[in-house]
C-alpha cells in the first residue's frame, strides 16, 4: 500500500483525541505524507468503538483501509492503544502489516438509498409501552412473525455489539455469514438464526401497528411508518482493516470481554 494521504476521523470531546491527531499530523508531514478530508490511502478512527463505526463508514466509502486507535474504554474494534499509534504508522510504512477484510452490510427501505453498516442493522419499537410486530423473510421465505423490541442483522464484527447482548452468537469476524437476533421477543422460541452471507433479509412492520425506527451500527438510519419492509444484504465489497502482530480474535476477545480462565 503506497501512503501519501491519511484521512483521521476523531472524537473531538475527547481532549487526547486532539494531541494525538496534532501528533500523528506532524509524524506524517515530516515523511512527507499530507493528511486529508478526501481521497486517503488510510483512514485512522481516533476514539471508541463508536469512533470506530464512523470512521468505517469513511474509509468503505473511500475504499481505503482503516487504522483504529482506543481512547476509550473497551476498543474491541480497535487494533492498537493510545501511547502506539506512532509505532503503528511507522510498521504500515515500512509495510509490516496485513489487511482483512470485514463483511458489510447494505440496508433499504423502499426505493431509498443503500445504507451501509460494519456491525448491524436494528428494526425496533419507538414506543415505550408497546412492542413492535415484524415479519421476517428470508431469501423470500417467511421464517415468522415476532412481537418484539425489535429485530437485529448483524455481521460476524457485529456479532460481539448489540447482538452479543441480546442473546446472539460469537461469530470470528473473518467468517462469512449473517445473524439474525430477535430482541426481547415476547414469544417461547427466540433463538437466533445464522444465515448464508448471500441472503437477503426482509422485516416487515405491522402495517395496523406501531411506528418503528431503523438504525445502522447506533446511528445511520431513521423512522418507519407501519407496513414498512426493510431489505438486508451483504454489500458487494466488504472493509478492510489494518492488522499489526498484535493479539488474534481469540485472544482479543479474551481480553476485551473479560473472559473467565
Amino acid at each position: 500500500m503506497k501512503l501519501e494521504r491519511v484521512a483521521i476521523v476523531s472524537h473531538h470531546e475527547k481532549s487526547m483525541a486532539a494531541q494525538i491527531e496534532k501528533k500523528i499530523g506532524e509524524f506524517l508531514a515530516a515523511r512527507g505524507v499530507t493528511v486529508v478530508e478526501e481521497s486517503p490511502d488510510l483512514v485512522v478512527a481516533l476514539g471508541g468503538d463508536g469512533t470506530v463505526l464512523r470512521g468505517a463508514q469513511v474509509a468503505h466509502e473511500e475504499e481505503a483501509p482503516l487504522l483504529g486507535v482506543n481512547l476509550g474504554r473497551l476498543g474491541y474494534l480497535t487494533e492498537v492503544d493510545a501511547g502506539d499509534e506512532i509505532m503503528a504508522l511507522e510498521k504500515i510504512l515500512s509495510g509490516e502489516f496485513h489487511l482483512e477484510d470485514r463483511m458489510m452490510l447494505a440496508c433499504s427501505v423502499g426505493d431509498s438509498r443503500d445504507y451501509v453498516g460494519m456491525n448491524e442493522v436494528l428494526v425496533e419499537r419507538t414506543s415505550r409501552y408497546r412492542l413492535l410486530r415484524m415479519e421476517v423473510r428470508v431469501g423470500g421465505e417467511r421464517l415468522a412473525a415476532y412481537n418484539a423490541d425489535g429485530v437485529i442483522v448483524a455481521t460476524p464484527t457485529g456479532s460481539t455489539a448489540y447482538a452479543l447482548s441480546a442473546g446472539g452468537p460469537i461469530v470470528d469476524p473473518r467468517a462469512q455469514c449473517m445473524v439474525l437476533v430477535p430482541v426481547s421477543p415476547h414469544m417461547i422460541f427466540a433463538r437466533p438464526f445464522v444465515l448464508t452471507p448471500d441472503e437477503t433479509v426482509e422485516i416487515t412492520t405491522d402495517p395496523d401497528g406501531e411506528e418503528g425506527s431503523l438504525s445502522l451500527d447506533g446511528a445511520l438510519g431513521g423512522d418507519l411508518e407501519p407496513g414498512s419492509t426493510v431489505v438486508v444484504r451483504r454489500h458487494p465489497r466488504p472493509l478492510r482493516i489494518v492488522r499489526l502482530s498484535g493479539p488474534n480474535f481469540l485472544e482479543r476477545l479474551r481480553n476485551k470481554l473479560q473472559l473467565p480462565g
